[in-house]
């Protein structure tokens, strides 16, 4: 608000531009592993690898949800909001 950006161009606008970095970050493990795999075989690793980060995706965003209630962090109430940030900031170490 302070810089004149709406909330909900700054929370659209920030999960995007995170999602297209996350893609760019992980173009390198694919090379890697489409360079290591056996010839023939590139389509079904890369269909595993993408399985494996989307399923990670899923979990993370519900276990962020689970935490986000057991800590009673809810549209009015934040007092919780500081530790539930050091713990999703700790685990995606």
């Amino acid at each position: 608000r302070a810089l004149g950006i709406p909330d909900g161009a700054f929370v659209v606008g920030d999960d995007v531009i995170l999602g297209i970095l996350g893609e760019i970050a992980f173009l390198p493990t694919l090379v890697l592993a489409a360079r290591l795999c056996p010839p023939g075989v590139e389509a079904v690793l890369f269909a595993t690898l993408m399985s494996i980060n989307n399923g990670a995706g899923a979990v993370g965003t519900e276990i962020g949800a689970l935490l986000t209630k057991l800590l009673g962090i809810t549209e009015s109430n934040f007092d919780n909001l500081a530790l539930l940030t050091i713990i999703c900031n700790l685990t995606s170490l």
